[in-house]
């Protein structure tokens, strides 16, 4: 349990908003690491920090991995570049190694800001909240499948692989083996995962779903003085922020 079950979920996501601003449209390198440092210690704090953590991690590293790695292999124009590596062919260089670690950052900032929403906020929770400032209820409908599709599609693999399992499919074997036991799995979860679209489909039929339509909640989401503070002011901080990174890149276009 996290503590953003207890805020409105349109705190965190404006938040996260302005971190993800920030990340990419302060001044650099310092917006990106500070984004990312605080998306992180953010999340540790709010108890979703090992799955935020795993997340922004399994982005950031192999990005700034793959970008060194392609300047190893492809070195720049021979006397321009400073390189702090030389291994016979392999070479690395400066201006590289930093913008490949500030685009891990700007992405790991990112991941780990949303995160904060995907992990820690239950899709039908956002989507109320949302619902109850004038969401549709199309786009009500898109955000809480598209949130939930992930882990709708893993739990249905997890029930076909036990059930697959329990007619003696051997699913071990080595990676020969996972391979291929992917046939026989992969043809009962395409069939449960459009059979569960079209029960969903039927549902919305039934209920005389209409698109346009706003949705009604039994149970509001509460919405205290100090969280629309706080919100208005992350939204307008985030609005600045982009409106100076505009402004230089207009300055600078023009000199």
């Amino acid at each position: 349990m996290s503590a953003l079950e207890h805020w409105n979920p349109l705190t965190p996501l404006a938040a996260a908003t302005f971190l993800v601003v920030a990340a990419y449209a302060a001044p650099q390198p310092a917006g990106a690491i500070a984004s990312f440092a605080v998306a992180l210690g953010g999340a540790w704090v709010l108890g979703v920090g090992r799955r935020v953590s795993a997340l922004a991690l399994a982005v950031a590293l192999p990005t700034s991995a793959l970008l060194l790695t392609m300047d190893a292999l492809v070195p720049g124009a021979p006397g321009i570049a400073t390189h702090i590596l030389a291994l016979g062919p392999v070479r690395l260089d400066v201006t590289a190694v930093r913008v490949a670690m500030l685009i891990a950052a700007q992405l790991g900032a990112a991941i780990a800001a949303m995160g904060w929403v995907v992990v820690g906020v239950a899709p039908r929770r956002l989507t109320r909240a949302l619902a109850a400032r004038g969401l549709p209820a199309w786009a009500a409908y898109v955000l809480v499948a598209s949130l939930e599709a992930v882990p709708e599609a893993r739990r249905h693999a997890v029930e076909v692989m036990d059930a697959q399992r329990c007619r003696g499919l051997n699913t071990g074997g080595g990676i020969v083996g996972r391979v291929r036991a992917l046939l026989p799995l992969a043809g009962p979860l395409s069939v449960s995962l459009v059979s569960e679209s079209e029960e969903r489909a039927l549902a919305l039929d039934a209920r005389g779903f209409r698109p346009r339509s706003r949705r009604g909640t039994l149970t509001p989401i509460a919405d205290p003085r100090a969280e629309r503070v706080t919100r208005a002011l992350l939204w307008w901080s985030s609005a600045a922020v982009l409106a100076w990174r505009i402004a230089v890149a207009w300055r600078g276009s023009a000199s």
